[in-house]
């Protein structure tokens, strides 16, 4: 081939692969309709002296900042400073307006969310503590949940300010539609308690079994399960779940954290017996061991980032377990099989959760957060049948002591069930306002676009049943656009919400008045013929023109509608109501508004 040649396709190739990259870099915006999480395109900023602020993004135009560019990539290290995120949103689903942000993983201390419209204004802002009670944060839920508003074809752009007192930070959302978010969240929360209740079970009978043969392991495995339990309770927030919904301090966490480190490694000791057969192992896990009561301290004086560091170096010490009692069943030919497995279970469960997923070395997923919950049970019941060869060499010293515990250990038993129960309701309750919320326009309390084409066609059917005569009448203010370019959206809701009231006070019980769009009202109403929904109108109209709205000055705001009205004589779609409706509406405008136009048969229809 000759070199001019080969230099031609080589330049040909090169202007195909840069345009291919241009092409790619172009992201359309995060479908939450069609997309589970926020992973693929988003921009992070760290905020290393605590200082942006979200008037800096939207009104600050001669700033610039680093915002950085990620698509997957959702692990942001261990962080002592803030990091902004955003991403842009969108829907396709004509059908569904409403959406629910999870942040994933359980441990953020604050996060500030702001939902923002193309033209640079806030929709929506939400603000989510740890530490407040479940009531005040943005959704009922002790996580971070977010619900977002975003009707079809809506673009909008969403800002996350994240801050993380200990371990990792990530940057990464799921996206839930609401019915399929609280379908979830009981299921994990009955998982959860289920756990928790097996944790303090295990607790319960070791502490048993302590008081009938006074053998200290089973009281140190007692006081290990339930720390156990009492710290992951707190990591993944779930105390406040269900114990303590006022509010629960990020310090709790912290403080049960190293109380489970000290009942660990006790633990540890004293089972393998390492006082006896490994002294030099006894010194380190002893030293070891006063690692728990200083992150306490340190959690009781408030310095929850310096117990956070501390924790995940502990996990070092936690992982050297599993390989002295490797060692003592190999050499020593010490009976610690299960023990061994069990802690090397848990050990890589835990350091996979709070130390190697926090500093990004293995993938932030759903397995990786919850791996220590699953390493824990797993690590309880494997311990526990260790500890079921102990038993079996006491047995009929233990046989009379439970036989007197069982009815309490029934009596916790039930007590931790009906708390499951207790929190499943609330959730129940929860998706029942979330249903109510989907079909309620919450500004004025009327029903939705949404509402109104699920309710309309069973007037419709049940009004021609009757023969009887139906009328569609759709409502517009007039010159809306004016009131909020003079006086503000503030005084535009007000009015919004004014004729909304007016209207209601007009229609009967059995008749559908609905908000459809921005200044749009759509009446579905049973009349004697034309005449009685041309004079139905007029009221409405009249009522509107006579209202007088209040707006702190002298004069009261007046403001009139525009109405197009149209009789239903046989069964059609309400997609074609809505548009003769409109068409009628259309002509009262292009008339000079303020009037009653009814659809006429040789009127098109848009």
């Amino acid at each position: 081939m000759k070199p001019k040649r080969l230099l031609q396709k080589l330049f040909y190739l090169t202007l195909y692969l840069l345009s291919s990259l241009a092409i790619a870099s172009v992201q359309p915006p995060i479908d939450l309709s069609t997309e589970t999480s926020t992973d693929r395109n988003y921009y992070t900023l760290n905020d290393v002296n605590d200082s942006f602020s979200i008037d800096q993004f939207l009104y600050h135009t001669g700033s610039t900042f680093d915002w950085q560019q990620h698509s997957g990539d959702v692990t942001r290290g261990v962080l002592t400073h803030p990091v902004w995120m955003r991403f842009q949103i969108t829907n396709s689903d004509t059908r569904q307006q409403q959406y629910l942000l999870e942040y994933t993983d359980p441990g953020p201390y604050r996060i500030d969310m702001y939902v923002v419209t193309h033209r640079d204004e806030i929709e929506g802002q939400y603000h989510y503590h740890r530490e407040k009670p479940i009531a005040e944060k943005p959704y009922p839920n002790p996580g971070a949940v977010f619900p977002i508003t975003l009707h079809p074809g809506e673009e909008l752009t969403v800002y996350a300010r994240i801050e993380h007192k200990m371990g990792g930070l990530f940057s990464q959302f799921s996206i839930w539609r609401p019915h399929h978010f609280i379908k979830h969240e009981t299921i994990e929360t009955a998982l959860y308690g289920g756990v928790y209740t097996s944790f303090f079970i295990f607790s319960f009978i070791a502490l048993v079994i302590f008081f009938a043969t006074r053998d200290r392991v089973f009281l140190l495995y007692s006081g290990l399960t339930f720390t156990s339990a009492i710290s992951l309770m707190n990591l993944d927030n779930h105390w406040g779940l269900f114990f303590q919904p006022g509010g629960v301090s990020i310090n709790n966490a912290v403080i049960w954290s190293g109380a489970y480190l000290f009942m660990a490694l006790a633990f540890a000791r004293e089972y393998l017996k390492l006082n006896t057969l490994l002294p030099w192992a006894s010194k380190l896990t002893l030293t070891a061991m006063w690692i728990g009561p200083i992150i306490i301290v340190l959690g009781l004086l408030g310095h929850t980032e310096i117990a956070g560091m501390l924790m995940m170096s502990s996990m070092g010490v936690i992982l050297l377990v599993p390989f002295i009692a490797l060692y003592l069943w190999l050499a020593k030919k010490q009976h610690v099989r299960l023990f061994t497995l069990a802690w090397f279970i848990y050990g890589t469960a835990i350091c996979i959760q709070f130390a190697l997923r926090q500093v990004g070395l293995v993938p932030h997923l759903p397995i990786t957060i919850y791996s220590g919950a699953i390493g824990a049970m797993i690590e309880m019941c494997l311990l526990t049948a260790s500890m079921g060869y102990r038993v079996l060499d006491l047995k009929r010293e233990r046989d009379h002591a439970l036989k007197s515990h069982v009815h309490q250990l029934e009596q916790f038993s039930a007590e931790l069930e009906n708390q499951v129960i207790k929190k499943t309701k609330e959730l129940e309750q929860a998706k029942e306002q979330a249903e109510y919320e989907a079909r309620t326009d919450p500004l004025t309390k009327l029903s939705n676009r949404r509402a109104f084409n699920e309710q309309a066609p069973k007037l419709i059917k049940s009004t021609l049943r009757n023969k009887a005569t139906l009328c569609a009448i759709a409502i517009d203010i007039d010159h809306f656009k004016k009131v909020n370019d003079t006086h503000g959206h503030d005084i535009g809701d007000k009015v919004l919400i004014e004729v909304a009231n007016a209207l209601s006070n007009m229609t009967r019980d059995n008749d559908i008045l609905a908000r459809i769009g921005g200044e749009e009202f759509i009446v579905l109403a049973t009349t004697n013929d034309q005449y009685g929904a041309v004079d139905l109108g007029e009221r409405i109209r009249l009522a509107i023109e006579q209202l007088n709205i209040d707006i702190d000055q002298a004069t009261p705001l007046k403001t009139t509608i525009s109405i197009g009205l149209y009789t239903i004589n046989q069964p059609e779609k309400v997609a074609t109501i809505l548009r003769k409706a409109d068409a009628a509406l259309y002509q009262s405008k292009m008339n000079g508004r303020n009037q009653v136009t009814a659809w006429e048969m040789n009127q098109k229809v848009g």
